[in-house]
């Protein structure tokens, strides 16, 4: 079987400097190659950003793993485009996130592809439309925006990857490719050197195959204190039983079709059988009026964010991001702080629900992957997304289920602010109870060999 880079722990073994140089360059090699009909990276380096003289340290987290970041996160010596005809930019330092990899070891192999401004969560942009490894005849959509980064784990041209999140960025395409996706706390991963679209919910996120893996990604990312605090509430985590789960009745959620609703379910009765303390309630507030105060906040700091570029009129910008960015600029002053007063009070209402020690578990997406020819630009994918962001709280998303036709399902666990060691704690028990991750990891070397 060809090359296949499935974990970081794979990837980092401890080998002396020439072997590591010499291993770096072989995957670099196979990653041209295998791109060549994944079209996960947008831009792949001449010669990685790395630190050599960390590769090889045996206490550096990420020492020699080669990872995929979102094309909206400077890496120096590469292009930023944004998913964008009109954008090239020439950063001449990393972001901070990037700089905190490279200090552990990491090699930054290139830029993944993102929908244009990161604005669509269909995953296609005008740079580009990654496979779904899901299937190797190309016959379903990755989600979006970090579509290139959650193509490039499934396909396992590399272990991990960087996303961003602002309404889903990271989880949608998590859940249509069958990956696990972090949305942290906001704020506890630099932003500094990543384009914004709303920096009110604009957060850098890990992907992997496995929470284990988004867990070690995770801690590489934080700066120092806020490292230390994660794994300090990750300790404390592990030596108390799993969190109460919070699953939603029915009435809840509307959205959802029959493949997600059965996954869902039998996940919420794998959970009770495994003795996981469990609940059932109902949501206070609609997903469907949190993703609609989501949008006219999101959409108003979009378009003063990229106005540069959608103001100009020879600028080649996709016809509907444009004009969806010129919509929201229109918003007004009073309606903007009316919206900011609403996502308050829903922030008070959900996290009523989420006092600490209780998880809320809810599908991730609305469907499993849609077929390229079912394309629907009406459709709300971030309908089970947007609200956290919007509360300004921390997700992760995971495979919890196959449907008959091949597809993976997914369900997000769902925290308070500040409680990223509690999710990424409930992920680890799920998968370390559960399967569906290795199954669908099994998928996508099935794949990837035809």
């Amino acid at each position: 079987m060809a090359l296949f880079l499935d974990s970081i722990d794979n990837c980092r073994t401890l080998r002396t400097e020439p072997e590591q140089t010499a291993v770096t360059r072989d995957r670099m090699q196979f990653l041209r190659e295998r791109n060549e009909n994944v079209r996960a990276f947008v831009h792949i380096a001449d010669e990685p950003a790395q630190d050599a003289s960390v590769r090889s340290h045996d206490a550096a987290l990420l020492r020699g793993v080669p990872l995929a970041v979102k094309d909206l996160i400077d890496v120096a010596g590469m292009p930023t485009r944004l998913g964008c005809r009109a954008v090239n930019l020439q950063p001449q330092q990393h972001a901070s996130v990037i700089a905190n990899l490279i200090r552990e070891g990491a090699v930054i192999a290139g830029k993944s592809h993102t929908t244009e401004f990161a604005m669509s969560g269909w995953g296609v942009s005008p740079l580009g439309r990654p496979l779904n490894p899901i299937d190797a005849s190309d016959a379903f959509f990755s989600g979006g925006s970090s579509n290139g980064s959650a193509c490039a784990v499934a396909a396992g041209l590399v272990p991990a990857a960087l996303g961003t999140d602002t309404g889903g960025s990271v989880r949608i395409p998590s859940s249509w490719c069958g990956i696990t996706g972090l949305k942290g706390s906001p704020g506890w991963v630099s932003t500094e050197g990543v384009a914004a679209l709303s920096q009110r919910f604009d957060v850098v996120g890990p992907m992997a195959r496995t929470a284990a893996d988004v867990r070690v990604l995770y801690q590489a990312m934080l700066p120092a204190a806020r490292r230390h605090s994660l794994e300090r509430g990750l300790e404390q985590a592990a030596q108390q039983p799993v969190p109460t789960l919070v699953f939603l009745d029915d009435a809840s959620l509307p959205e959802a079709d029959a493949d997600m609703m059965a996954s869902y379910r039998d996940s919420q009765a794998r959970c009770e059988a495994l003795g996981f303390p469990t609940c059932v309630t109902s949501i206070p507030v609609s997903f469907a009026q949190m993703s609609q105060t989501w949008v006219g906040i999101s959409g108003t700091e979009g378009y003063l964010n990229n106005r540069q570029w959608v103001d100009d009129p020879d600028a080649p910008l996709d016809d509907a991001v444009r004009e969806s960015l010129m919509q929201s600029g229109r918003t007004d002053l009073s309606t903007y702080f009316s919206l900011l007063n609403r996502a308050a009070q829903y922030r008070e209402q959900i996290e009523s629900l989420l006092p600490v020690g209780r998880v809320l578990v809810l599908p991730t997406t609305s469907t499993p992957a849609v077929r390229l020819t079912q394309f629907d630009p009406q459709r709300a994918l971030g309908i089970y997304t947007r609200f956290v962001n919007l509360i300004q709280g921390c997700a992760i998303a995971v495979p919890n289920g196959i449907t008959q036709d091949r597809r993976p399902t997914s369900m997000q666990f769902v925290a308070a602010y500040g409680q990223d060691a509690a999710i990424l704690h409930a992920a680890i028990q799920w998968q370390t109870h559960t399967d569906w991750h290795a199954q669908v990891l099994q998928q996508h070397q099935l794949q990837m060999q035809q």
